[in-house]
């Protein structure tokens, strides 16, 4: 059986699966019948997809994605 929304592993678009929309997606296999897709938004933002992908994959473990994933606690103006 086949999915039903292609999900983007990156920013979280979904979309309907089709042959059409299929294509312009891009996709990482990561073995045992498992795969991770990008938008085509985050495939051209984005050069290093497809190592961000890895990267999001569930116990990919520590890996430096570009500053993908990096929380911003606070930022400020020194008035020094």
């Amino acid at each position: 059986m086949s999915r039903l929304y292609l999900h983007c592993g990156l920013c979280g678009r979904k979309q309907a699966d089709g042959l059409l929309s299929r294509g312009y997606w891009g996709h990482v296999e990561l073995g045992g019948g498992q795969a991770l897709n990008a938008c085509p938004t985050c495939k051209q933002e984005h050069m290093d997809w497809e190592s961000r992908l890895r990267a999001s994959a569930p116990g990919a473990g520590p890996v430096d994605a570009g500053g993908f994933g990096t929380t911003v606690y606070g930022i400020g103006q020194s008035t020094a």
